[in-house]
Protein backbone atom coordinates (compact mmCIF):
# COMPACT_ATOMS: atom_id res chain seq x y z
CA UNK A 1 0.00 0.00 0.00
CA UNK A 2 2.84 2.39 0.91
CA UNK A 3 4.53 1.75 -2.43
CA UNK A 4 1.28 2.42 -4.34
CA UNK A 5 0.61 5.72 -2.55
CA UNK A 6 4.22 6.89 -3.00
CA UNK A 7 4.10 5.88 -6.66
CA UNK A 8 0.89 7.83 -7.34
CA UNK A 9 2.16 10.94 -5.57
CA UNK A 10 5.51 10.70 -7.38
CA UNK A 11 3.82 10.35 -10.78
CA UNK A 12 1.52 13.34 -10.25
CA UNK A 13 4.37 15.46 -8.90
CA UNK A 14 6.79 14.68 -11.70
CA UNK A 15 4.11 15.01 -14.40
CA UNK A 16 3.10 18.49 -13.25
CA UNK A 17 6.68 19.62 -12.72
CA UNK A 18 7.92 18.50 -16.13
CA UNK A 19 4.82 19.93 -17.78
CA UNK A 20 5.70 23.36 -16.42
CA UNK A 21 9.36 22.88 -17.26
CA UNK A 22 8.56 22.07 -20.89
CA UNK A 23 6.50 25.25 -21.07
CA UNK A 24 8.93 27.56 -19.29
CA UNK A 25 11.95 26.25 -21.17
CA UNK A 26 10.17 26.93 -24.46
CA UNK A 27 9.85 23.32 -25.62
CA UNK A 28 6.05 23.66 -25.62
CA UNK A 29 4.42 26.96 -26.52
CA UNK A 30 3.21 28.95 -23.51
CA UNK A 31 0.02 29.67 -25.53
CA UNK A 32 -1.04 26.03 -25.22
CA UNK A 33 -4.15 25.79 -22.96
CA UNK A 34 -2.55 23.18 -20.72
CA UNK A 35 0.57 25.33 -20.30
CA UNK A 36 -1.62 28.26 -19.33
CA UNK A 37 -3.31 26.10 -16.71
CA UNK A 38 0.05 24.96 -15.36
CA UNK A 39 1.31 28.51 -14.97
CA UNK A 40 -1.83 30.48 -14.22
CA UNK A 41 -1.09 30.50 -10.47
CA UNK A 42 2.61 31.27 -10.86
CA UNK A 43 3.88 33.65 -8.21
CA UNK A 44 4.05 37.28 -9.26
CA UNK A 45 5.61 39.68 -6.70
CA UNK A 46 3.23 42.38 -5.58
CA UNK A 47 6.15 44.77 -5.10
CA UNK A 48 9.66 44.99 -6.51
CA UNK A 49 11.88 45.31 -3.44
CA UNK A 50 15.10 45.37 -5.47
CA UNK A 51 18.41 43.76 -4.64
CA UNK A 52 19.82 42.97 -1.23
CA UNK A 53 21.48 46.03 0.30
CA UNK A 54 24.54 46.11 2.56
CA UNK A 55 22.43 47.48 5.38
CA UNK A 56 19.99 44.56 5.10
CA UNK A 57 22.84 42.07 4.88
CA UNK A 58 24.39 43.48 8.05
CA UNK A 59 21.06 43.41 9.85
CA UNK A 60 20.36 39.77 8.92
CA UNK A 61 23.92 38.76 9.89
CA UNK A 62 23.49 40.36 13.34
CA UNK A 63 20.07 38.77 13.85
CA UNK A 64 21.47 35.35 12.96
CA UNK A 65 24.38 35.87 15.36
CA UNK A 66 22.02 36.85 18.15
CA UNK A 67 19.95 33.73 17.49
CA UNK A 68 23.01 31.51 17.76
CA UNK A 69 24.15 33.21 20.98
CA UNK A 70 20.68 32.83 22.48
CA UNK A 71 20.65 29.14 21.53
CA UNK A 72 24.07 28.63 23.14
CA UNK A 73 22.85 30.38 26.30
CA UNK A 74 19.68 28.30 26.31
CA UNK A 75 21.79 25.16 25.98
CA UNK A 76 23.92 26.28 28.92
CA UNK A 77 20.82 26.85 31.07
CA UNK A 78 19.44 23.41 30.13
CA UNK A 79 22.71 21.72 31.03
CA UNK A 80 23.07 23.64 34.30
CA UNK A 81 19.54 22.73 35.34
CA UNK A 82 19.90 19.07 34.46
CA UNK A 83 23.62 18.44 35.02
CA UNK A 84 22.91 16.94 38.44
CA UNK A 85 20.64 14.35 36.84
CA UNK A 86 22.87 13.39 33.94
CA UNK A 87 26.33 13.73 35.49
CA UNK A 88 28.07 12.62 38.64
CA UNK A 89 29.52 16.14 38.87
CA UNK A 90 26.69 18.66 39.49
CA UNK A 91 28.85 21.68 38.72
CA UNK A 92 28.84 22.99 35.18
CA UNK A 93 32.00 24.44 33.65
CA UNK A 94 33.06 25.94 30.32
CA UNK A 95 34.54 22.61 29.29
CA UNK A 96 31.19 20.98 30.08
CA UNK A 97 29.48 23.50 27.80
CA UNK A 98 31.84 22.64 24.95
CA UNK A 99 31.46 18.92 25.58
CA UNK A 100 27.67 19.23 25.54
CA UNK A 101 27.89 20.08 21.83
CA UNK A 102 30.45 17.38 21.03
CA UNK A 103 27.90 14.61 20.47
CA UNK A 104 27.19 11.78 18.03
CA UNK A 105 29.11 12.45 14.78
CA UNK A 106 30.87 15.52 16.16
CA UNK A 107 33.90 13.71 17.67
CA UNK A 108 34.54 12.07 14.31
CA UNK A 109 34.81 15.46 12.58
CA UNK A 110 37.23 16.62 15.29
CA UNK A 111 39.32 13.46 14.89
CA UNK A 112 39.44 13.93 11.12
CA UNK A 113 40.54 17.54 11.58
CA UNK A 114 43.29 16.47 13.98
CA UNK A 115 44.60 13.39 12.21
CA UNK A 116 43.25 13.24 8.65
CA UNK A 117 41.55 10.30 6.98
CA UNK A 118 44.70 8.19 6.76
CA UNK A 119 45.25 8.17 10.52
CA UNK A 120 41.63 7.84 11.67
CA UNK A 121 41.21 4.11 12.14
CA UNK A 122 38.61 2.23 14.16
CA UNK A 123 38.57 -1.56 14.39
CA UNK A 124 41.37 -1.62 11.83
CA UNK A 125 39.29 0.21 9.20
CA UNK A 126 39.02 3.79 7.89
CA UNK A 127 35.35 4.00 8.87
CA UNK A 128 35.28 7.79 8.84
CA UNK A 129 35.62 7.94 5.07
CA UNK A 130 31.84 8.29 5.15
CA UNK A 131 32.28 11.89 6.37
CA UNK A 132 32.89 14.53 3.72
CA UNK A 133 36.13 16.52 3.98
CA UNK A 134 35.33 20.23 3.79
CA UNK A 135 34.22 20.72 7.39
CA UNK A 136 37.25 18.92 8.93
CA UNK A 137 39.55 20.89 6.62
CA UNK A 138 38.05 24.16 7.82
CA UNK A 139 38.30 23.09 11.47
CA UNK A 140 42.00 22.40 10.94
CA UNK A 141 42.43 25.82 9.31
CA UNK A 142 40.62 27.65 12.12
CA UNK A 143 42.66 25.72 14.68
CA UNK A 144 45.66 27.77 13.57
CA UNK A 145 44.01 30.72 15.33
CA UNK A 146 41.79 28.98 17.92
CA UNK A 147 43.58 26.49 20.14
CA UNK A 148 40.53 24.47 21.17
CA UNK A 149 39.37 22.16 18.38
CA UNK A 150 35.72 22.09 19.47
CA UNK A 151 35.54 25.87 19.82
CA UNK A 152 37.08 26.27 16.36
CA UNK A 153 34.37 23.99 14.94
CA UNK A 154 31.59 25.90 16.71
CA UNK A 155 32.95 29.23 15.46
CA UNK A 156 32.84 27.86 11.90
CA UNK A 157 29.24 26.71 12.37
CA UNK A 158 28.19 30.05 13.85
CA UNK A 159 29.83 32.13 11.11
CA UNK A 160 28.49 29.80 8.42
CA UNK A 161 24.95 30.17 9.75
CA UNK A 162 25.23 33.97 9.85
CA UNK A 163 26.67 34.23 6.33
CA UNK A 164 24.25 31.63 5.01
CA UNK A 165 21.34 33.56 6.51
CA UNK A 166 22.37 36.64 4.53
CA UNK A 167 22.46 34.68 1.27
CA UNK A 168 19.20 32.88 2.10
CA UNK A 169 17.41 36.13 2.94
CA UNK A 170 18.86 37.88 -0.11
CA UNK A 171 17.79 35.12 -2.49
CA UNK A 172 14.21 35.12 -1.24
CA UNK A 173 13.96 38.90 -1.12
CA UNK A 174 15.07 39.23 -4.75
CA UNK A 175 12.88 36.31 -5.89
CA UNK A 176 9.78 37.24 -3.88
CA UNK A 177 9.79 40.23 -1.52
CA UNK A 178 11.08 41.42 1.84
CA UNK A 179 8.14 40.12 3.85
CA UNK A 180 8.46 36.55 2.59
CA UNK A 181 12.23 36.72 3.07
CA UNK A 182 11.78 37.68 6.73
CA UNK A 183 9.18 34.97 7.32
CA UNK A 184 11.36 32.35 5.63
CA UNK A 185 14.36 33.31 7.75
CA UNK A 186 12.43 33.04 11.01
CA UNK A 187 10.72 29.78 10.06
CA UNK A 188 14.15 28.35 9.31
CA UNK A 189 15.67 29.69 12.52
CA UNK A 190 13.02 28.17 14.81
CA UNK A 191 12.64 24.91 12.91
CA UNK A 192 12.53 22.20 15.61
CA UNK A 193 15.91 20.80 14.53
CA UNK A 194 17.65 24.06 13.60
CA UNK A 195 19.77 23.93 16.76
CA UNK A 196 22.07 21.67 14.72
CA UNK A 197 23.17 24.82 12.88
CA UNK A 198 25.26 25.67 15.94
CA UNK A 199 26.68 22.20 16.49
CA UNK A 200 29.87 20.47 15.44
CA UNK A 201 28.29 19.04 12.31
CA UNK A 202 28.02 20.01 8.64
CA UNK A 203 24.48 21.45 8.73
CA UNK A 204 25.50 25.09 9.09
CA UNK A 205 28.25 24.94 6.48
CA UNK A 206 26.01 23.10 4.03
CA UNK A 207 23.24 25.65 4.63
CA UNK A 208 25.70 28.49 3.93
CA UNK A 209 27.03 27.01 0.69
CA UNK A 210 23.58 25.97 -0.49
CA UNK A 211 22.17 29.43 0.16
CA UNK A 212 25.11 31.09 -1.59
CA UNK A 213 24.64 28.76 -4.54
CA UNK A 214 20.94 29.64 -4.82
CA UNK A 215 21.82 33.34 -4.51
CA UNK A 216 24.28 33.39 -7.41
CA UNK A 217 22.18 31.06 -9.55
CA UNK A 218 19.30 33.49 -9.04
CA UNK A 219 21.59 36.31 -10.27
CA UNK A 220 22.86 34.15 -13.18
CA UNK A 221 26.47 34.31 -11.97
CA UNK A 222 27.21 30.90 -13.40
CA UNK A 223 30.97 30.76 -12.74
CA UNK A 224 30.55 31.84 -9.12
CA UNK A 225 27.75 29.31 -8.65
CA UNK A 226 29.92 26.57 -10.15
CA UNK A 227 32.79 27.29 -7.76
CA UNK A 228 30.46 27.38 -4.77
CA UNK A 229 29.00 24.08 -5.97
CA UNK A 230 32.44 22.44 -5.75
CA UNK A 231 32.59 23.24 -2.05
CA UNK A 232 28.96 22.28 -1.56
CA UNK A 233 29.67 18.84 -3.03
CA UNK A 234 32.68 18.56 -0.69
CA UNK A 235 30.44 19.24 2.28
CA UNK A 236 27.54 16.81 1.88
CA UNK A 237 26.48 14.18 -0.64
CA UNK A 238 23.37 16.25 -1.40
CA UNK A 239 25.58 19.16 -2.47
CA UNK A 240 25.59 17.98 -6.08
CA UNK A 241 21.85 18.79 -6.24
CA UNK A 242 22.90 22.41 -6.70
CA UNK A 243 23.88 21.43 -10.25
CA UNK A 244 20.26 20.53 -10.99
CA UNK A 245 19.08 23.85 -9.54
CA UNK A 246 21.49 25.70 -11.80
CA UNK A 247 20.52 23.79 -14.93
CA UNK A 248 16.79 24.33 -14.30
CA UNK A 249 17.36 28.07 -13.90
CA UNK A 250 19.58 28.20 -16.99
CA UNK A 251 17.06 26.42 -19.23
CA UNK A 252 14.16 28.52 -17.95
CA UNK A 253 16.16 31.72 -18.45
CA UNK A 254 17.36 30.92 -21.98
CA UNK A 255 14.37 28.86 -23.20
CA UNK A 256 16.21 26.59 -25.67
CA UNK A 257 13.00 25.23 -27.21
CA UNK A 258 11.82 28.70 -28.15
CA UNK A 259 15.28 29.77 -29.36
CA UNK A 260 15.59 26.76 -31.67
CA UNK A 261 12.10 27.36 -33.07
CA UNK A 262 13.09 30.96 -33.80
CA UNK A 263 16.28 29.83 -35.54
CA UNK A 264 18.44 31.09 -32.66
CA UNK A 265 19.87 27.70 -31.76
CA UNK A 266 23.44 28.87 -32.24
CA UNK A 267 22.90 31.64 -29.68
CA UNK A 268 21.69 29.13 -27.11
CA UNK A 269 24.61 26.79 -27.79
CA UNK A 270 27.01 29.71 -27.42
CA UNK A 271 25.37 30.75 -24.15
CA UNK A 272 25.52 27.18 -22.85
CA UNK A 273 29.20 26.68 -23.62
CA UNK A 274 30.29 30.12 -22.42
CA UNK A 275 28.04 30.49 -19.36
CA UNK A 276 26.07 27.38 -18.38
CA UNK A 277 29.13 25.15 -18.77
CA UNK A 278 30.56 26.60 -15.54
CA UNK A 279 27.86 24.78 -13.60
CA UNK A 280 29.61 21.52 -14.44
CA UNK A 281 32.47 22.49 -12.18
CA UNK A 282 30.34 21.22 -9.30
CA UNK A 283 31.09 17.48 -9.78
CA UNK A 284 34.76 18.30 -9.18
CA UNK A 285 33.85 18.26 -5.47
CA UNK A 286 32.51 14.71 -5.81
CA UNK A 287 35.62 13.68 -7.74
CA UNK A 288 37.87 14.97 -4.96
CA UNK A 289 35.90 13.01 -2.36
CA UNK A 290 36.10 9.82 -4.43
CA UNK A 291 39.83 10.39 -4.88
CA UNK A 292 40.25 10.63 -1.09
CA UNK A 293 38.47 7.29 -0.76
CA UNK A 294 40.78 5.77 -3.36
CA UNK A 295 43.93 7.24 -1.83
CA UNK A 296 43.09 5.96 1.66
CA UNK A 297 41.48 2.58 0.87
CA UNK A 298 42.18 1.80 -2.78
CA UNK A 299 38.44 1.93 -3.60
CA UNK A 300 36.69 5.09 -4.78
CA UNK A 301 33.41 3.86 -3.32
CA UNK A 302 34.69 2.46 -0.04
CA UNK A 303 32.44 4.86 1.85
CA UNK A 304 29.39 2.97 0.57
CA UNK A 305 30.70 -0.25 2.08
CA UNK A 306 31.22 1.39 5.45
CA UNK A 307 27.81 3.06 5.28
CA UNK A 308 26.20 -0.33 4.80
CA UNK A 309 28.27 -2.45 7.19
CA UNK A 310 28.82 0.01 10.04
CA UNK A 311 26.00 2.55 9.85
CA UNK A 312 23.37 0.27 8.24
CA UNK A 313 22.62 2.80 5.51
CA UNK A 314 21.95 1.52 2.01
CA UNK A 315 20.13 3.15 -0.87
CA UNK A 316 16.60 1.86 -1.31
CA UNK A 317 13.27 2.85 -2.79
CA UNK A 318 11.61 5.70 -0.94
CA UNK A 319 8.56 3.52 -0.28
CA UNK A 320 10.79 0.97 1.49
CA UNK A 321 12.34 3.67 3.66
CA UNK A 322 8.92 5.07 4.58
CA UNK A 323 7.60 1.59 5.35
CA UNK A 324 10.57 1.02 7.66
CA UNK A 325 9.95 4.36 9.43
CA UNK A 326 6.26 3.51 9.90
CA UNK A 327 7.20 0.09 11.26
CA UNK A 328 9.49 1.61 13.88
CA UNK A 329 6.89 4.27 14.73
CA UNK A 330 4.19 1.67 15.41
CA UNK A 331 6.29 -1.11 16.94
CA UNK A 332 5.51 -1.53 20.65
CA UNK A 333 9.02 -2.89 21.18
CA UNK A 334 10.56 0.45 20.16
CA UNK A 335 11.11 2.88 23.03
CA UNK A 336 8.73 5.83 23.14
CA UNK A 337 11.65 8.24 23.47
CA UNK A 338 13.07 6.98 20.15
CA UNK A 339 9.66 7.20 18.48
CA UNK A 340 9.23 10.81 19.58
CA UNK A 341 12.80 11.89 18.82
CA UNK A 342 13.21 10.16 15.45
CA UNK A 343 10.38 8.27 13.79
CA UNK A 344 7.37 10.53 14.44
CA UNK A 345 9.16 13.73 13.29
CA UNK A 346 10.35 12.01 10.12
CA UNK A 347 6.80 11.04 9.22
CA UNK A 348 5.47 14.54 9.90
CA UNK A 349 8.25 16.25 7.96
CA UNK A 350 7.80 13.96 4.97
CA UNK A 351 4.06 14.66 4.83
CA UNK A 352 4.72 18.40 5.23
CA UNK A 353 7.28 18.39 2.42
CA UNK A 354 4.92 16.54 0.05
CA UNK A 355 1.99 18.86 0.83
CA UNK A 356 4.15 21.95 0.24
CA UNK A 357 5.54 20.50 -3.00
CA UNK A 358 2.05 19.82 -4.36
CA UNK A 359 0.95 23.33 -3.38
CA UNK A 360 4.00 24.92 -4.99
CA UNK A 361 4.09 22.97 -8.27
CA UNK A 362 1.98 25.53 -10.18
CA UNK A 363 2.97 28.54 -8.13
CA UNK A 364 6.64 28.71 -7.19
CA UNK A 365 9.77 28.91 -9.38
CA UNK A 366 10.73 25.54 -10.79
CA UNK A 367 14.23 25.51 -9.30
CA UNK A 368 12.82 25.53 -5.76
CA UNK A 369 10.31 22.74 -6.29
CA UNK A 370 12.92 20.72 -8.20
CA UNK A 371 15.36 20.94 -5.31
CA UNK A 372 12.74 20.11 -2.67
CA UNK A 373 11.46 17.12 -4.65
CA UNK A 374 14.89 15.58 -5.19
CA UNK A 375 16.29 16.56 -1.79
CA UNK A 376 13.33 14.96 0.01
CA UNK A 377 13.56 11.86 -2.18
CA UNK A 378 17.30 11.47 -1.54
CA UNK A 379 16.92 11.85 2.22
CA UNK A 380 14.05 9.37 2.36
CA UNK A 381 15.67 6.76 0.12
CA UNK A 382 18.01 5.13 2.64
CA UNK A 383 17.56 2.39 5.19
CA UNK A 384 17.69 3.10 8.93
CA UNK A 385 17.10 6.84 8.54
CA UNK A 386 17.87 8.19 12.01
CA UNK A 387 18.75 11.80 11.13
CA UNK A 388 15.83 12.83 8.94
CA UNK A 389 14.89 15.81 11.10
CA UNK A 390 18.43 17.18 10.96
CA UNK A 391 18.69 16.67 7.20
CA UNK A 392 15.39 18.43 6.53
CA UNK A 393 16.68 21.56 8.27
CA UNK A 394 18.43 22.26 4.96
CA UNK A 395 15.33 21.71 2.82
CA UNK A 396 15.37 25.46 2.22
CA UNK A 397 12.45 25.79 -0.26
CA UNK A 398 10.20 24.20 2.35
CA UNK A 399 10.48 27.33 4.52
CA UNK A 400 10.02 29.65 1.54
CA UNK A 401 6.86 27.91 0.37
CA UNK A 402 5.46 27.86 3.89
CA UNK A 403 6.27 31.57 4.30
CA UNK A 404 4.49 32.45 1.06
CA UNK A 405 1.47 30.29 1.90
CA UNK A 406 1.04 31.97 5.31
CA UNK A 407 1.70 35.52 4.08
CA UNK A 408 -1.99 36.40 4.13
CA UNK A 409 -2.80 34.06 7.00
CA UNK A 410 -1.27 35.82 10.02
CA UNK A 411 -2.97 33.63 12.62
CA UNK A 412 -1.80 30.45 10.90
CA UNK A 413 1.73 31.85 10.68
CA UNK A 414 1.71 32.75 14.38
CA UNK A 415 0.46 29.29 15.30
CA UNK A 416 3.22 27.66 13.25
CA UNK A 417 5.84 29.91 14.87
CA UNK A 418 4.68 29.08 18.40
CA UNK A 419 4.40 25.34 17.76
CA UNK A 420 7.78 25.25 16.05
CA UNK A 421 9.42 27.24 18.86
CA UNK A 422 8.00 24.89 21.51
CA UNK A 423 9.15 21.81 19.61
CA UNK A 424 12.55 23.43 19.14
CA UNK A 425 12.86 23.81 22.92
CA UNK A 426 11.77 20.25 23.58
CA UNK A 427 14.09 18.63 21.05
CA UNK A 428 16.97 20.92 21.95
CA UNK A 429 16.61 19.98 25.62
CA UNK A 430 16.62 16.33 24.60
CA UNK A 431 19.71 16.79 22.45
CA UNK A 432 21.63 18.61 25.21
CA UNK A 433 20.84 15.83 27.68
CA UNK A 434 22.06 13.02 25.45
CA UNK A 435 18.78 11.73 24.00
CA UNK A 436 18.92 9.96 20.65
CA UNK A 437 18.42 13.07 18.55
CA UNK A 438 21.06 12.96 15.87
Amino acid sequence: MCAIIVGIVAFVTLFLWFSRFLGESGVVSSAHPYMKWCCEKRWQPETDDGKLTRQEAGSVFCQALIIRVVVYLLGTVICMLLSGYYSAQPRFSVSDFISSWNLWDSPHYIDLAKSGYQNCIENGEHLFLVFFPLYPWLIRAFHLFISNWEVAAMVISTLAFCIGSVFFYGTIKEEYNTDIAKRSFWLLSIFPFSFFFGGIMTESLFFCLLSAGFFYIRRHKWLTAGIIGIFCALCRVQGILLLGVGLVEFFVAYQPGKMFREKKGKEFIKAFFTKGIWLFLMPVGNAIYLWINYKVSGNCFQFQIYQKEHWYHTTTWMSNSLAEILTHATDNAVENSLKISTWYPEIVLFVLAIVLILYALRRHPLKYTAFLIVYTAVNYSVTFLISGGRYMACALPMFVILAEWTQKKPKVYQAIVWISAMLFTVYFAGYMTGQQIM
